[in-house]
């Protein structure tokens, strides 16, 4: 019998809105345990969100396998054991190519997996492809190496991050064959802190992520300045800062981003709502609208 999350009906259900547009904003929803030791998902380190909406992909980077959360509130171990799964930051659903992109902190690559039986597994060296910016002293440290990843469903290609010292945003080509480019995040970013998710945005046009030491997510518009907000959840009438933030994901519509957190036995996935995508007022408009 695989255990079953409470309440994800309410973490995938539609979330109202009026009919005012709101700047953007992140306000918190609710939240689920995401602990379950029994099936070896103890440290939640890396979260995806399925394109159809259905569930959510889940890594963890003490256990060598990705796990499935479907929309029954159903979690299990998607792969068998395979120890090129090992130490496992980030997870990202490639629509296209049919497959999960994982990245491995501790090997400086990327890991895929095929959705298709029987699930292949290959596994890509990040230094090791050709690009404009030499990348193997900047992944020698593999403490803060390669964190989240995620795929940009307009282009198809992939988003890794570059923990810290430096942090980085690496893109690389859908055939994961070469890097396009290489982005500084340290002037762009608040200092002192790491970057552990990232999740692409195409209707605001940016990228949402995700910092553990500063418990705070960052929205870095294409253009125009970046926003910052901090991470909280709920605790009865309590409101308290998330701890061990990890990864980040973005529901298909774009109006509820979620958060996983490593935080052993009280390790958590918290959703919040976003405003609203629209960028001009609707017609029977409220006041506070005009």
């Amino acid at each position: 019998m695989f255990p079953k999350v409470a309440a994800l009906a309410l973490l995938c259900a539609p979330i109202g809105f009026s009919t005012a547009v709101s700047a953007l904003e992140l306000k918190y929803v609710s939240h689920i345990p995401l602990y379950f030791p029994e099936i070896g998902l103890s440290e939640p380190s890396g979260l995806a969100t399925d394109p159809d909406g259905t569930g959510f992909w889940i890594v963890s980077d003490s256990t060598h396998t990705a796990f499935r959360l479907d929309a029954n509130g159903d979690i299990a171990a998607y792969t068998g054991r395979d120890d090129r799964l090992r130490d496992l930051e980030g997870v990202a659903h490639d629509v296209a190519q049919r497959r999960l992109l994982m990245v491995s902190e501790r090997t400086g690559s990327i890991v895929t997996v095929s959705l298709v039986p029987p699930h292949r597994a290959e596994v890509v060296d990040v230094t090791a492809l050709p690009s404009p910016t030499d990348l193997t002293d900047a992944l020698e440290d593999r403490q803060n190496g390669l964190e989240g990843i995620a795929i940009d469903p307009e282009t198809g290609t992939v988003l890794v991050l570059k923990e810290r010292s430096p942090r980085l945003l690496v893109v690389i080509a859908p055939s994961l064959d070469r890097v396009v480019s290489v982005r500084s995040l340290d002037e762009i970013l608040p200092g002192g802190e790491d970057v552990s998710g990232l999740a692409v945005d195409p209707k605001r046009r940016g990228l949402w992520i995700v910092s553990d030491v500063g418990r705070s997510v960052h929205f870095l518009p294409d253009d125009g300045d970046v926003a910052t907000f901090d991470l909280y959840w709920i605790d009865g009438e309590k409101r308290r800062r998330l701890k061990n933030t990890e990864g980040v994901a973005l529901s298909p519509d774009g109006e509820s981003l979620f958060v996983v957190t490593d935080d052993e036995q009280d390790s958590m996935l918290v959703q919040y709502a976003t405003g609203r995508v629209a960028t001009s007022c609707p017609h029977e408009m409220p006041a506070e609208c005009q």
